[in-house]
């Protein structure tokens, strides 16, 4: 089963943004906007992240950065200023891909751009094309090319089936529309025979997009039946597919949000449970018995170890092997920066990247699509 949808070739240069779906962000609900939170001031006293004003860039100690759990970036307060820590804001980041670089790309939702954080916190803007309205997923091909998605197409028109695919180079700057309205894309990642799996939250399924012609096409899932089923094809039933990875055997990883679980598909569309038992709820251990809670986002270290944000729990998890832990999180929502990983509070957890040697691992902690002081990008250093 085939979608074709035709490539639209443009180059852009200004932007412009609107509100939230689905608990905020899902896509599934109306488009509830986000207001400012006015009166809601920043992070003096709540963790003692002394890193605002602190050493960054000087290749010294950063306060605040030596931590289990720090903010690299943002602040509570939503707002669109670039520079260095001590004064970047965003507005509901909600995603983020680690670049070969070693800086962090972060999708702006709210304010509709993609911008980019150093090691130092040091935040800029990449671009801001025209109709750039709504970034979701984000992620990088073997080249260095940026591929966003974004729910409204390059018009900013908003439906249940304008998600676009934007393809980006880091370097010039051009912008291309490789597909569009082809449902919601959300999960974003790129194979590596150069095409895209797609995970459409609101339509429940996962797609391939081939990013010269624009091509659509089913791998998994049926459209807009939404259900559990390990099966192949059309067969298969996903509830809110989310972020997903591919792994070195070729077989993608795939954060099944209302089934709470991790599913396996094969690039022939075959389905299966790889780990949660579909149970709502917190428990760590063998696959086979961990319990997840609106598993949401998802990446993969070079040793295929998988990190997953699981949005229900505040917390994220592990797998290592056929293991499941608890890395950073004490499953409640709030901010609380901590040397002990596991006493830190989160709250968005809409997007996760890891450094390919699993060293840190970075949260998009964002607001969700709620009015609360949660824009942020965090920072989990796995060395602690």
């Amino acid at each position: 089963m085939t979608r074709m949808t035709h490539a639209l070739w443009i180059s852009l240069t200004a932007i412009g943004c609107t509100g939230n779906t689905m608990s905020g962000n899902g896509g599934i609900g109306g488009d509830a906007g986000i207001t400012g939170d006015a009166g809601i001031t920043g992070d003096a006293g709540i963790t003692g992240d002394a890193g605002i004003g602190g050493d960054a860039g000087t290749g010294g100690p950063r306060p605040g950065f030596t931590r289990g759990v720090s903010t690299l970036a943002g602040t509570s307060d939503p707002g669109d200023v670039d520079g260095g820590r001590d004064r970047n804001l965003f507005h509901n980041p909600v995603n983020v891909a680690y670049g070969t670089d070693g800086k962090l790309y972060v999708a702006d939702f709210d304010n509709g751009k993609i911008r980019v954080v150093d090691a130092a916190g040091n935040t800029t803007t990449l671009i801001t094309p025209n109709g750039f309205a709504r970034p979701f997923g984000i992620a990088f091909d073997a080249g260095g090319a940026l591929y966003v998605s974004t729910d409204n197409d390059p018009n900013n028109a908003h439906s249940l089936t304008s998600g676009t695919i934007w393809k980006i180079d880091p370097r010039s700057g051009a912008v291309v529309v490789i597909a569009n309205a082809i449902g919601r894309p959300r999960g974003l990642t790129v194979l590596r025979d150069g095409r895209l799996a797609v995970a459409d939250n609101l339509h429940h399924v996962i797609e391939l997009v081939e990013p010269v012609t624009g091509g659509v096409s089913l791998l998994a899932g049926a459209w807009d039946a939404s259900g559990f089923a390990d099966a192949a094809g059309a067969a298969a039933r996903f509830a809110t597919p989310y972020g997903l990875v591919q792994r070195a055997d070729g077989k993608l990883v795939v954060c099944d949000y209302a089934n709470h679980r991790l599913r396996l598909v094969g690039l022939d569309g075959s389905v299966s449970t790889l780990a949660g038992t579909g149970d709502a709820g917190f428990a760590d251990g063998a696959m086979t018995s961990a319990l997840f809670d609106q598993p949401q986002a998802i990446a993969i270290a070079s040793n295929g170890e998988l990190y997953v944000a699981d949005s229900g729990n505040f917390r994220v998890r592990r797998i290592a092997a056929t293991t499941v832990e608890t890395i950073a999180g004490d499953g409640t929502s709030g901010y609380l920066d901590a040397d002990d990983r596991l006493a830190s509070k989160l709250h968005g957890l809409e997007g996760i990247a890891v450094i390919p040697d699993g060293s840190m691992v970075y949260v998009a902690d964002g607001t969700r699509g709620d009015e609360v002081p949660f824009n942020r990008v965090r920072q989990i250093d796995m060395t602690r």
